[in-house]
């Protein structure tokens, strides 16, 4: 191999090389792009197809390669919309070809996406932040299976939906097995119960109580229940 053929093959791998940084600048420019599938660098070293009594030199030659199944990381997000896929699999959405009134049009093509920042638009429809529609399988509500099996354009009704009325509610307490009240006394059967004539200055449902007169200044009996003759409040 002479001067200028090793010359050339310094120079292709170089090349290569240059090349390899280049998807690996990529990559790190679209660190925080959502559902961005990384690239990376195939090598193939080409041998000279000649006479044996010829030496050349020979070549490198990079490629990218977009097919790995490197799952990227999964982070929380703030809005119940956005989704991920976690293990194997895509999102199944359609690219409108039109707009027709407002309305986006379709091919009927479906398309796979693992990008999963979906928002829904005003129509209704989720949309990611590549400007691709959702498409998924109904499920029945009543046994949860799938009603069908061919993905259909996801359309989801964003008008205000009314307060509605508490018919049923469950409820769990924890009561204590011996209330301590201020007059319970564990020799004492029953004196841990509330005493109802303690409270009767407050409306409770027992009946009701004599009126006593309280005064100073003249001589009365204590605690003397009072007579009403007549109509009195």
């Amino acid at each position: 191999m002479g001067l200028y053929g090793a010359l050339t093959t310094a120079v292709t791998g170089l090349r290569a090389q240059s090349f390899a940084l280049e998807n690996v600048s990529g990559n790190i420019a679209n660190s925080q792009t959502i559902g961005f599938k990384r690239i990376d660098t195939s090598f193939q070293d080409l041998i000279p197809d000649d006479i044996p009594s010829k030496q050349k030199a020979g070549n490198v030659m990079a490629m990218s390669r977009a097919t790995n199944t490197v799952q990227g990381d999964i982070q929380n997000a703030s809005i119940g919309t956005f989704m991920a896929v976690n293990g194997d699999g895509f999102f199944v959405v359609a690219k409108p070809s039109s707009f027709v009134d407002g309305r986006p049009v379709f091919s009927g093509t479906n398309l796979y996406t693992r990008r999963g920042d979906f928002q829904p638009d005003k129509d209704g429809y989720l949309v990611n932040g590549a400007g691709y529609y959702l498409l998924g399988i109904n499920v029945d509500s009543t046994t949860g299976n799938l009603a069908g099996s061919v993905p259909q354009l996801l359309r989801f009704q964003n008008d205000f939906l009314p307060a509605q009325p508490t018919t049923q509610m469950d409820y769990r307490v924890n009561l204590a097995r011996y209330p301590l009240t201020q007059r319970h006394d564990t020799s004492v059967p029953g004196s841990e119960l509330l005493n109802p004539l303690s409270f009767t200055a407050n409306p409770t449902a027992i009946p009701p109580q004599s009126a006593r007169i309280l005064g100073t200044g003249a001589t009365l009996l204590a605690d003397a229940i009072a007579t009403v003759t007549g109509t009195a409040n």
